[in-house]
């Protein structure tokens, strides 16, 4: 895949770059020095290595949000790392990828994002035919593949413009950490009083998630075809 392939039409100038990017991880930096000072001696650097590995290929917040929780951290803790995660690397990508794409090692693992991304609208045609719905939809819905980096490249070969990609990922990260970490946080509450309780629940909401996506499924084959 050669770069002109995947880069985006979109190419700021040094000073907007260096604003955003230069914020974006400002605010990064003072997320996680609040976490340090927040979290107990220790515990700070477990959080940090889930963090680490939510960035990493493979995994997700359907894997990191119940890792972290079983770690012990609240549910507020890991929804402000996730989403200050996912949006630091949203606005690096949206106002850098052509840069980043020219770094050896960095480069390459972009591309490796993008060619899994352009796979995934290949698969699911319902992304860019519901627009920026679809794009929203692919953020919040935690299925393989879909994160703030796939998001962010997706939203920038659809020609979405950096401020709305970037408010649709914030949006996104938000509903879809709090979803599980809330979920997560009952399933425990549940497992307390009873675990047979909250064994019920995984399997009701488990069998729920599977019947919407078939149905969702059925949906945008007939409108957007297999």
């Amino acid at each position: 895949m050669t770069e002109d392939a995947v880069t985006p039409y979109y190419q700021p100038t040094l000073r907007v770059r260096l604003i955003m990017s230069g914020g974006v991880l400002a605010v990064f930096g003072a997320v996680l020095l609040f976490l340090f000072l927040t979290t107990p001696d220790g515990e700070f650097y477990k959080l940090a290595g889930c963090l680490a590995a939510y960035i990493m290929p493979g995994f997700g917040k359907e894997s990191i949000v119940p890792i972290a929780m079983a770690l012990g951290f609240s549910w507020w803790q890991i929804t402000l790392g996730i989403v200050a995660s996912d949006m630091a690397l949203a606005v690096i990508i949206a106002y850098n990828f052509d840069l980043l794409l020219r770094i050896p090692l960095l480069g390459r693992l972009l591309r490796y994002f993008t060619k899994k991304t352009n796979e995934i609208l290949q698969k699911h045609r319902w992304i860019e035919g519901l627009s920026l719905i679809g794009l929203f939809l692919f953020m919040y819905i935690p299925f393989m593949g879909s994160s703030a980096i796939n998001t962010t490249i997706v939203g920038r070969l659809l020609s979405v413009p950096p401020r709305i990609l970037l408010t649709i990922v914030f949006v996104g990260s938000v509903l879809a950490t709090l979803t599980m970490a809330v979920g997560m946080q009952f399933i425990i509450n549940l497992w307390m009083m009873n675990p047979l309780f909250a064994i019920i629940a995984v399997i009701a909401v488990v069998g729920f998630a599977v019947g919407c996506w078939k149905l969702w499924q059925r949906y945008t084959q007939k409108r957007f075809g297999s």
